[in-house]
C-alpha cells in the first residue's frame, strides 16, 4: 500500500478540518501566490515563483531556491520529479498531496541575507496557511529562512538529520537538495535523512 503524504491522513486524534475553514485558506494561499509572482522587490521582479500545494497537506518540502526548469505551477522544477520518483519506486510513498516550496521566490545567481530577509514574510504565511505536520527543510538557505521567518526557536546552525518541533509541527533538517545530482555522498545522505521522513510522520 502507497503511503501518501499530504491532506486527509491526519495523525489520529485530529479532527478533520471543516469545509468553510479550508475555503477560507484556499482564499489566503491564493492571494499569497498573487502577491509572490507579482511581487517587484528583486532586479527583474514580477517572477516570483509561489509555493504549490493545498492547505492542510501533511509534507512541506522548502528548498532554498528554485530549481532548475522551475517554473510558477513547479518552484521545484527538476529536483520535483526527482524525488518523486525515488520516493514512489523505492519508499511507495505518493508525494501527489505534499507540498511544494522554496524560501527564494527568484532564481538569484547570488544569495545575500538580505534576499532571505526580503522573502521570509512570504515563507511565514504559507507555513501556517498550510499548517503542515513535518517540514523539510532543503539546505543551508532554506533553514536561514525559515529561522527568520519563524524566529529563534529554529535552530541557528542545524546540521542534517537533526530535527526539531514547533507549533505542533517537526522540522527534519536536509542537506541542499541542489547537491543530489553532483556529489553521490552528499545524495547518499540526502536520502538516507530523507526515509526518516516516514517514520516522523507515523508518529506526530
Amino acid at each position: 500500500m502507497e503511503k501518501e503524504f499530504g491532506a486527509g491522513s491526519a495523525c489520529a486524534g485530529e479532527g478533520e478540518v471543516t469545509s468553510s475553514i479550508q475555503e477560507k485558506l484556499r482564499a489566503d494561499l491564493l492571494v499569497l501566490r498573487s502577491a509572490v509572482t507579482h511581487c517587484g522587490c528583486c532586479p527583474g521582479g514580477e517572477r516570483g515563483m509561489p509555493g504549490q500545494g493545498e492547505p492542510g497537506a501533511d509534507l512541506f518540502l522548502l528548498a532554498g531556491r528554485p530549481g532548475p526548469g522551475a517554473g510558477a505551477l513547479n518552484p521545484w522544477g527538476d529536483w520535483r520529479e526527482q524525488l518523486a520518483q525515488k520516493a514512489a519506486g523505492e519508499w511507495g510513498w505518493d508525494l501527489g498531496s505534499a507540498y511544494f516550496s522554496t524560501a527564494l521566490r527568484c532564481p538569484l545567481r547570488r544569495v545575500a541575507r538580505r534576499d532571505v530577509r526580503r522573502c521570509a514574510g512570504f515563507l511565514a504565511e504559507e507555513f501556517f496557511i498550510v499548517g503542515p505536520r513535518l517540514v523539510i527543510v532543503s539546505g543551508k538557505v532554506a533553514a536561514v529562512a525559515l529561522r527568520e521567518a519563524l524566529g529563534d526557536e529554529i535552530p541557528g546552525n542545524p546540521r542534517a538529520g537533526d530535527v526539531c518541533t514547533l507549533f505542533s509541527t517537526r522540522f527534519l533538517f536536509e542537506l541542499d537538495i541542489a547537491r543530489v545530482s553532483k556529489e553521490a555522498e552528499a545524495a547518499a545522505v540526502f536520502w538516507s535523512i530523507l526515509h526518516q521522513a516516514g517514520d516522523l510522520l507515523d508518529h506526530c
